[in-house]
């Protein structure tokens, strides 16, 4: 192998792996993994790589995350995701694709999972609410009146955290808060990791 070609391959790999931003809460690590991926692409990223998509369960770790995520130098404007506003996401671990309304924490895609919320916020059909008190942070929830998730086009089955406020400004979900939407938008993720040692 020439020299030149060796370089650039040493070049490549070290820009690749410096993308990814690692971080720990509470005995636990974590990786914010900067390739663009479907929901159901990351999960399976996630897995391989021997975790699953983030399981946000306090305003705590919700913090953590947020603070990563402003850490790894990720821009707000990214990407857009159209049926979220306009405005980028970054997938987290919550889905509701097994049976619409009813969210669990499947961040391994095996169907199953931790169902902490039920039913839509005020912009779907209303009536949502956490499951024995878990902890979620819909869009609107800094208002104390959810407005997400809301099913928007009848096809939004995976929830990220918002990068900026949507739909615009002064609508009442801000940064950080989840959304839901469509499972194929090609998105950063967070992977979560029970082993120890950051991967």
């Amino acid at each position: 192998m020439s020299r030149l070609l060796l370089i650039l391959l040493m070049f490549v790999a070290v820009k690749y792996y410096a993308a990814d931003f690692s971080f720990s809460f509470s005995g636990k690590n974590y990786k914010l993994v900067k390739s663009m991926k479907t929901w159901e692409a990351a999960a399976a990223w996630a897995v391989q790589d021997g975790g699953y998509l983030v399981e946000i369960n306090s305003a705590a770790e919700q913090r953590a995350v947020e603070n990563a995520i402003a850490a790894s130098g990720v821009s707000n404007t990214y990407t857009a995701v159209n049926d979220g506003g306009g405005v980028a996401y970054i997938w987290i671990g919550a889905t509701d694709k097994k049976s619409e309304g009813v969210w669990l924490w499947d961040g391994n895609n095996d169907g199953q999972g931790i169902n902490f919320y039920n039913g839509q916020g005020v912009w779907g059909s209303g009536k949502g609410k956490a499951v024995n008190g878990s902890y979620s942070n819909w869009g609107g929830t800094n208002t104390g009146v959810n407005n997400e998730p809301d099913n928007f086009g009848g096809k939004q089955d995976a929830a990220g955290i918002g990068l900026e406020p949507w739909p615009s400004p002064g609508r009442g979900n801000i940064a950080g808060e989840w959304n839901d939407i469509d499972k194929s938008n090609q998105l950063y993720f967070i992977v979560e990791y029970d082993t120890p040692g950051l991967k």
